[in-house]
């Protein structure tokens, strides 16, 4: 079990990056505040296929 962990896209999953911004832009005229995230390093890697990568956040240093 993974809490927390989350998936993102691959850069080189360009045919699906593509796709994002009208869903977020969408979502903010609905009022919903979204994020685009962009991260070379969004934790620590638990799955990998070809154009995704699922990953567990590094903890905040307290």
């Amino acid at each position: 079990m993974n809490p927390g962990a989350a998936a993102w896209f691959k850069g080189t999953a360009t045919h699906l990056l593509e796709r994002v911004d009208p869903y977020l832009e969408m979502l903010k005229r609905h009022d919903v505040q979204v994020v685009r995230l962009i991260s070379d390093d969004p934790g620590k890697i638990i799955y990998e296929d070809s154009v995704q990568i699922v990953v567990v956040p590094y903890q905040a240093s307290t």
